[in-house]
């Protein structure tokens, strides 16, 4: 019943009667399943295919649109409320399918089979492609952001999560992995097995993945609540290597599920060494992917460096497999909600590592390097509207990372810790293998705070730059004590969550502009302010001479490391803009470029150059 159809290549794209999307899909067709079977031979430079597509139409339709690049389809079926549809398939553009009724059908179910044969391309970085390490052939895939296409017809965007189920043929001394368990294995002529696997969750395509060739495994143990199988995949040969990436797995896990609340919410985690990937991690569900230097070390001569990089890169990919994986942003401009939360939530797992008096340093260090790019022609916002393919090469800019990670220590700072992560514990919940935006997230913390986050979110999510705060105490006869704070540039509005702390009191207000605080009526007349309680804040403190000499001689003391380190950025920054003599900054410079601390003694005795 099948219908023959070949698909061109871009250049030679057949013109279709019905005009595409220019660039994302409609929700008039929906996803709800999808069958896959591939014949995956690393040794040959293409694949062999079969994708059945179970699809809700939620109108009546002419033309099914999904994606798909660089694909030759060889037959195609469609059947619609359980009948055969006559279709024709043309390509648009490269990139978009469209599967052309004969007569418009829906609402309704469709069935969507498609053959078709994919490149395996030795030099390709996104897609499936093939790799050549040590006289072995091996296949891999990086789909994020849009590669899934390059794979399977498929609706490859975030928001279009559902089930996939995997078989792979593969040769019988070779191995396949995707992102779920192998169900069971069953011989097939010339030498062939075929693997078929456990159906997944509901997965964006962007994080589907899968690996061929002659692999090795080491068996990490089964870890979290409830017993998730820790394997490292690597190249022939070296399974050995991978010893401290499945003992960093260990503890990871157990500290990312004892922070969200939720258990890892899939059926495996394999952690898989590529010869060469022009990421440094790809966080596909179940099926980690990382550069082989990030990931192997030579058994028992790991450096404290190494496990320390290994961790790190781990914690942010597993970090992933709740924020982003298990909930995805619903469409490109949240993906803030992906990358920003693994980078915070990464460094808040690593900062268990560290002695009490030097958390939060590293989250400080970082929030300096993007405020300096935040102030620079460089700069983007976190939420950026992604309006083409084009567009879209910049979804992963760094600013998403670190800015994004920057605002999520402010809004706990602000919020309070325990606030922030029930909170977050209500979004992953609401929307558990589904798909959630940032009003979702704002939505959640208000639940948990009583306090609205949206305004702030937006202010430092969707505009560029970095606020500068000030303040001056007024300790008048007859009148409360207050201190008042005040943003000295004024071109952009922000609403500035604002912690400081006293020798006398502490707390938050969000000032917009200018603002006024009144203490308590037993309060005394504070003798110094700081400006940025905890170093959470996204904005830079403008100090004036006496007030650093203030700070110099009776606050250093009372000041952690991590607002130890704000305070010497923030001086180092006045001083490369002017706005500070170098006498003015001496004494507090100074007695900084003493610390205890290498990373605060460095900025400090840099500033003082």
């Amino acid at each position: 019943m099948a219908r023959p159809t070949v698909l061109l290549v871009a250049s030679l794209a057949v013109a279709a009667a019905q005009t595409p999307p220019p660039f994302g899909l409609s929700d008039d067709a929906v996803p709800r399943h999808y069958s896959v079977e591939l014949t995956v031979d690393p040794d040959r430079d293409a694949f062999d295919g079969v994708v059945k597509i179970d699809i809700d139409l939620r109108k009546r339709m002419p033309t099914i649109w999904l994606n798909a690049a660089g694909l030759a389809v060889s037959e195609t079926d469609l059947q619609v409320n359980g009948h055969f549809a006559p279709i024709r398939a043309t390509v648009h553009d490269g990139e978009v399918l469209g599967i052309e009724m004969e007569t418009p059908a829906g609402p309704g179910r469709a069935l969507l089979t498609l053959r078709y044969k994919a490149p395996l391309a030795d030099k390709a970085i996104i897609g499936p492609y093939r790799l050549l390490f040590e006289d072995h052939w091996y296949v891999f895939t990086t789909f994020t952001p849009n590669g899934a296409r390059h794979a399977f017809p498929c609706f490859d965007q975030p928001r279009f999560k559902t089930p996939w189920e995997f078989a792979i043929r593969v040769k019988r001394d070779q191995q396949a992995f995707t992102n779920s368990k192998a169900a069971r294995e069953t011989e097939e002529p010339a030498g062939m097995k075929r693997v078929e696997f456990a159906a997944t969750e509901p997965l964006a395509s962007e994080v589907v993945a899968f690996a061929v060739g002659p692999l090795d495994t080491l068996e990490g143990g089964a870890y979290g609540r409830r017993d998730t199988p820790v394997r490292i995949v690597s190249p022939h040969g070296h399974a050995a290597e991978g010893e401290e990436a499945a003992r960093a797995s260990r503890d990871l896990l157990w500290r990312l599920e004892r922070y969200t609340g939720i258990s890892y919410p899939y059926d495996k985690l394999d952690h898989v060494a590529l010869p060469n990937l022009p990421f440094g991690a790809v966080e596909n569900v179940g099926l980690i992917t990382y550069r082989m230097r990030s990931l192997l070390f030579p058994p028992g001569k790991t450096t404290v460096a190494q496990e320390r990089s290994v961790r790190a890169i781990e914690a942010h990919e597993m970090a992933h497999q709740w924020f982003g994986d298990f909930v995805t942003q619903s469409v490109w401009e949240d993906v803030w909600l992906s990358e920003g939360f693994a980078t915070w939530l990464s460094a808040k797992i690593m900062d268990e590592d560290q002695p009490a008096a030097r958390r939060r340093l590293a989250a400080v260090a970082a929030r300096d390097r993007i405020m300096t790019v935040d102030e620079s022609p460089k700069t983007r916002p976190v939420r950026l509207a992604m309006r083409d393919l084009e567009a879209l090469k910049d979804v992963y800019n760094r600013i998403v990372y670190q800015k994004g990670a920057a605002i999520m220590d402010m809004m706990e700072g602000w919020l309070g810790e325990d606030n922030v992560r029930n909170g977050l514990h209500v979004y992953l919940s609401d929307h558990r293998f589904g798909n959630a935006t940032t009003g979702d997230l704002a939505a959640a913390l208000r639940l948990a705070s009583q306090v609205d986050p949206s305004d702030v979110m937006h202010d430092f999510l969707d505009q560029t730059g970095v606020p500068v705060m000030k303040y001056d105490i007024r300790c008048d006869p007859g009148i409360l004590h207050r201190i008042i704070f005040e943003q000295t540039n004024t071109s952009t509005h922000w609403d500035v969550p604002v912690c400081w702390k006293t020798d006398a009191a502490s707390g938050c207000t969000v000032v917009d502009g200018r603002k006024q605080h009144e203490l308590p009526p037993a309060a005394a007349c504070p003798s110094w302010v700081y400006l940025n309680a905890q170093g959470t804040g996204y904005y830079r403190t403008e100090w004036d001479a006496a007030q650093l000499a203030t700070l110099a001689n009776r606050a250093l003391g009372s000041l952690n490391a991590a607002e130890r380190l704000t305070l010497a950025t923030d001086i180092a920054e006045l001083r490369r803009k002017g706005k500070l003599d170098a006498a003015g900054a001496e004494p507090v410079l100074k007695k900084l470029a003493a610390d205890a601390e290498p990373e605060i003694a460095a900025v400090a005795k840099k500033a003082l150059e």
